[in-house]
């Protein structure tokens, strides 16, 4: 099960309350390094200090809102929803949105010797941190698709983890250097064969394709199995149901093809971190925006 964890405070620098949703925090890493922690925060500040230094990586998507990266080496740009900025260890660095201002922005720390390895490479650019990541919704499901499933337990499963982390940082790097229209229009058409299908191999005979590679090319640029998505389809017309008044949870169970309720609570909480029941407690607080 996803490891989700909400906690809320006040801005120092604002009235707003914050909201951060922790999708993923490993204990543990594997040998060559991995993910320490991957959140989702709601009305940030960024960096609450003039300037700080972490011991980490730090990669930073801006969902909503805009701002501005700094360092100690005199680097300066603009940040806009659509942007990723990546932290460097050791460097002294500041980013943000404006005074009185707040923005959204998924966030993940990590560290370890192959990413070490790919700074001292020039694979990851330090003078580059920031790069324009379009369209957000293509790169929001890059992002899900690796924090969000559930957390690493064993080794093995940690360096998995590690090797998908690798190959986002790889299509992020591409992605500053050309053009991925191709691949964004090609995902986007498999996401609506899925949706209109609701079957994955229909969806890949409808592409044109054999099953294993319509399945590989589409865990490659969205990050997730075609089958992950289509729960997640599943999973969203569940959540519309709810919040219909009236709606038990015996018809959305046989309007979706669950056999009974229990199967279907237990998807639910699954996939979305909450039982039916506590996500219409809680759907009053806008949960889409995460």
């Amino acid at each position: 099960m996803k490891f989700l964890v909400f906690q809320f405070g006040c801005n120092a620098k604002g009235p707003q309350m914050w909201e951060e949703k922790v999708y993923k925090q490993n204990l543990h890493l594997s040998p060559i390094g991995g993910i320490k922690i991957a959140c989702f925060l709601h009305n940030g500040v960024g960096v609450l200090t003039e300037q700080r230094v972490l011991p980490h990586f730090n990669l930073v998507y801006v969902t909503r809102g805009h701002g501005s990266y700094r360092d100690e080496r005199g680097v300066e740009l603009p940040v806009q929803a659509g942007d990723v900025i990546i932290v460097f260890p050791e460097i002294e660095h500041w980013y943000g949105p404006p005074p009185g201002e707040s923005w959204d922005e998924f966030y993940m720390v990590f560290e370890g010797p192959v990413f070490d390895l790919w700074r001292s490479s020039g694979c990851l650019d330090q003078d580059r941190p920031v790069v324009s990541l379009r369209p957000m919704d293509f790169w929001r499901d890059r992002i899900l698709g690796l924090i969000g499933g559930a957390r690493a337990q064993t080794e093995s499963e940690l360096m998995r983890e590690t090797v998908r982390l690798q190959e986002l940082l790889t299509d992020i790097v591409e992605a500053g250097e050309q053009d991925m229209v191709d691949d964004i229009a090609w995902l986007e058409q498999a996401k609506s064969a899925i949706a209109d299908s609701m079957d994955v191999r229909q969806a890949a005979g409808r592409m044109e394709q054999s099953y294993e590679g319509f399945r590989k090319r589409f865990r490659k640029l969205s990050g997730r199995s075609p089958g992950r998505y289509r729960t997640s389809l599943i999973m969203e017309r569940a959540c519309e149901m709810l919040g219909e008044p009236g709606v038990l949870l015996r018809d959305i169970s046989d309007e979706l093809g669950f056999c009974d309720e229990y199967h279907f609570s237990r998807q639910f909480s699954k996939t979305v971190g909450w039982s039916p029941s506590e996500y219409r407690t809680r759907i009053g607080r806008d949960p889409s925006r995460f």
